[in-house]
């Protein structure tokens, strides 16, 4: 897995198939499309297999309340957010019966 912007180009004939490649990889950090039709990206950013998808920008992770990372074999679990707390804490129930 590359830190660093890098990209990656590749022709395709539709939408699926741009997602049958862009999920072909065993890593999922983030994803960025490029489209003027917001249905468009709504509709691929559920099908990407990725942590963060950016829409006609790339940058750095947002804020530290935007949950990150733990897709596939990218990053070590959850970050960022009260979803990235929870990688610290475990969980445990006790019943009492007074």
């Amino acid at each position: 897995e590359v830190f660093g912007p890098v990209l990656a180009g590749a022709t395709f004939k539709d939408d699926e198939e741009a997602l049958a490649l862009a999920n072909d990889s065993e890593y999922g950090m983030i994803s960025a499309i490029w489209t003027s039709h917001v249905q468009r990206a709504h509709r691929m950013a559920k099908q990407l297999h990725c942590a963060q998808v950016f829409v006609n920008s790339y940058g750095a992770g947002g804020g530290v309340e935007l949950p990150f990372g733990g897709y596939k074999r990218s990053g070590y679990g959850r970050e960022k957010g009260f979803e990235g707390l929870l990688q610290y804490t475990q969980l445990k129930t006790v019943l009492f019966k007074l």
